[in-house]
């Protein structure tokens, strides 16, 4: 077919205008999930002056939770940030009392390590004026040689600098996964499922239903098992960690940041394990050390009355909680989730000793303990005491523990 014969033009323009078409197809589509994205806004990562705030209680942010949370930095506007794991993310009430007039975003993660809490740190005050910053730090967290990094959403995500930036917020607004989540956003609207978590960050709904008995035996003990292992090869300060848990100090000290540190709880069922089964430093002391250590460093010439770590990780009776009957395994309790999650009941007076509220009731004033490099003697101590006394004042909880503490494997 030559130039000159008629129907090479129109091939020629037939296929032009099937091109055209094409790509005013793919031109809409994008301009569809472009605007789902930014209207519905579901994850809190596409802010924009027409996204809808009535479905602030819808967003699926338990699929892609650190993408939700860095939304939460973009689209809300706080005074406040929690940090921390999924102990924070269920336990700390971005709205509790102890704030005041504070706007208050929980911006802890499942999973959580300590390299994020810094990073979302950092990330949080480049755009919010902070004044107030609450980060718990899981026991081991400092000692550990694992991270989740690569595993759980963080190199996704705002928090990581690894990856094209523009490529990123593409991805965000135009990308298969925001226009699916978009779409879920709006079946929750329209079904009125409200969704895992409040518009202030917290975990509020849809947590494990399985038996607190049931989640310690085939999780909480395989877990332990697990890590007494690990453990027995020898326990140290993970460098990048510790360093990662300095420069929070730091950055809190420079940009005058009032900096509650604190070390969540277990249960009492769940600690005793590590004392059963010989780990080699079963009080954790290598981890308060490295904790209080590097704060008196850090503070050393500054003021230190900006910082405070508070320890509530022992066996006060909050903490000893008696398990549920063993027939009616789904009775809930008072302050627990499960053996390492504790309920917004017991987060809540956690936050009151923290900001120094008035306790609602007496034993609430035992609860916790401000831990500094002076008094990690004492507080091995009243550990071993605690252990033993949990022993004698729950006998059949702490048998069940014993005898049950490695039949961890499914039948």
């Amino acid at each position: 077919m030559s130039a000159s014969d008629p129907s090479y033009h129109r091939a020629r323009q037939g296929l032009r205008k099937h091109t055209l078409g094409l790509l005013a197809w793919f031109g809409s589509i994008m301009l569809v999930f472009g605007f789902l994205a930014t209207w519905v806004n579901p994850l809190w990562i596409t802010p924009s002056p027409w996204s809808s705030a009535s479905f602030d209680h819808y967003k699926p942010v338990h699929k892609h939770p650190r993408l939700g949370k860095t939304g939460l930095v973009r689209s809300g506007k706080w005074d406040a940030i929690l940090l921390g794991s999924s102990r924070v993310d269920i336990a700390f009430d971005p709205q509790h009392p102890a704030f005041g007039d504070l706007r208050v975003a929980n911006l802890a993660l499942r999973g959580g390590t300590i390299t994020e809490h810094r990073a979302m740190l950092e990330y949080a005050y480049a755009r919010q004026p902070l004044k107030l910053v609450v980060v718990g730090v899981d026991l081991a967290d400092l000692t550990s040689r694992h991270d989740v990094l690569d595993v759980a959403g963080f190199q996704e995500s705002p928090l990581s600098e690894s990856g094209d930036p523009f490529e990123k917020e593409l991805r965000y607004r135009f990308g298969t996964s925001a226009f699916e989540m978009s779409v879920k956003t709006l079946d929750y609207r329209f079904t009125k499922r409200l969704s895992a978590y409040s518009p202030q960050g917290q975990w509020v709904r849809q947590l494990d239903k399985r038996p607190l008995r049931q989640v310690l035996q085939y999780e909480s003990f395989m877990w332990a098992n697990r890590f007494i292992k690990e453990r027995h090869k020898g326990i140290a300060g993970n460098p990048d960690k510790v360093e990662d848990y300095r420069q929070i100090i730091r950055f809190c000290l420079d940009h005058h940041l009032r900096l509650f540190l604190c070390i969540p709880p277990n249960h009492a069922a769940f600690l005793s394990v590590f004392r059963l089964k010989g780990d080699p430093d079963p009080g954790f002391r290598t981890d308060r050390e490295i904790m209080t250590s590097v704060i008196a460093e850090e503070t050393q010439g500054n003021d230190a009355s900006s910082i405070t770590l508070w320890d509530f990780n022992d066996f006060h009776p909050y903490n000893c909680e008696a398990l549920p009957p063993i027939d009616q395994p789904r009775k809930p309790t008072y302050y627990w989730a499960d053996g390492t999650h504790a309920l917004p009941t017991l987060g809540s007076i956690m936050l009151s000793r923290m900001m120094d509220l008035p306790p609602a009731h007496p034993e609430d004033a035992t609860y916790g303990t401000p831990l500094t490099t002076e008094n990690l003697d004492d507080r091995e101590q009243t550990l071993r005491d605690g252990y033993l006394r949990y022993q004698k004042d729950h006998p059949e909880d702490f048998a069940w523990v014993e005898n049950h503490m490695n039949l961890w494997k499914p039948n």
